[in-house]
Order: C-alpha cells, then sequence, then structure tokens
C-alpha cells in the first residue's frame, strides 16, 4: 500500500518537488496542551492524514491510538509502548499510519475511508512540557 493519501510535496515554477518543504496546506486543527506529565489523548479529525508535534521543554513520546483507552508509557521498567519519540525543542511531521483497510461506508473524510489511525496518544519524556499539535 501507498501512502497516497497524504499531500503532496510542494512544486516549484520548473515543476519539480521540493524535498524538504512541507506540504502547502493550512492545519485543520491545532492543540496546545500544556504540563502533560501524564498520557493524553487527542483524536483526528476525519480528514487529517498527517500531524506536525513541537515538543517544548520536554521531549515527547507518542504512540497511534484506535481509541481514547490508549496511554503511553516512557518508563522502561515499566513496559514502555510508544511508536516515536520528538526530543525537546524540536518539531516533527509525521504521516499516520494505517490501521485497518479502511472503507467506512457511514462516515465521510479521507482518514477514515483510508482506514488510518483516529487518535494520538502523547505524553511528555522527563517532567512537565508543552505539546502542540498540529493537523494536515
Amino acid at each position: 500500500m501507498s501512502n497516497a493519501y497524504s499531500p503532496q510535496l510542494p512544486r516549484g515554477k520548473d515543476n519539480n518537488p521540493k524535498p524538504g518543504y512541507p506540504p502547502a496546506k493550512v492545519a485543520l486543527e491545532s492543540n496546545n496542551n500544556e504540563n502533560i506529565a501524564t498520557s493524553s489523548v487527542l483524536a483526528f479529525t476525519h480528514d487529517t492524514t498527517e500531524i506536525e508535534v513541537a515538543a517544548v521543554a520536554q521531549g515527547v513520546a507518542g504512540r497511534w491510538a484506535a481509541n481514547q483507552a490508549t496511554s503511553v508509557v516512557t518508563a522502561t521498567g515499566a513496559g514502555a509502548n510508544f511508536d516515536f519519540i520528538v526530543p525537546a525543542g524540536e518539531i516533527r511531521r509525521f504521516v499516520i499510519p494505517r490501521e485497518t483497510s479502511g472503507s467506512y461506508a457511514s462516515v465521510q473524510g479521507i482518514n477514515r475511508a483510508e482506514g488510518l489511525f483516529t487518535a494520538i496518544a502523547y505524553k511528555t519524556t522527563a517532567g512537565n512540557g508543552s505539546v502542540l499539535t498540529m493537523e494536515f
């Protein structure tokens, strides 16, 4: 399967792709969660196919989630369960992976139609910090 559902790279005046540039798309949703020392879950819009995560003051651990009951554990002795880490002071962009084969007939939106994860669970890796999330 390809990731044809995610926004394409922008193209220059010569019609060549511009690697390193984010897709030319306005955020569908923006979230600012302060002092996320415990696991929190963010549900995506029906059209979200990519997210951008900014870790302010602390690193952020994230896990793709199918429901609000998902949590993130970063302690190695407690059965760590995270899919990615964004180091403190950095911004990372992610294409949302597929969870199922998709094709939810009664729900509109590319996220649901492609069977993508519908949420993300995240927490800071050590202590309090802010997590800024944009959905595309």
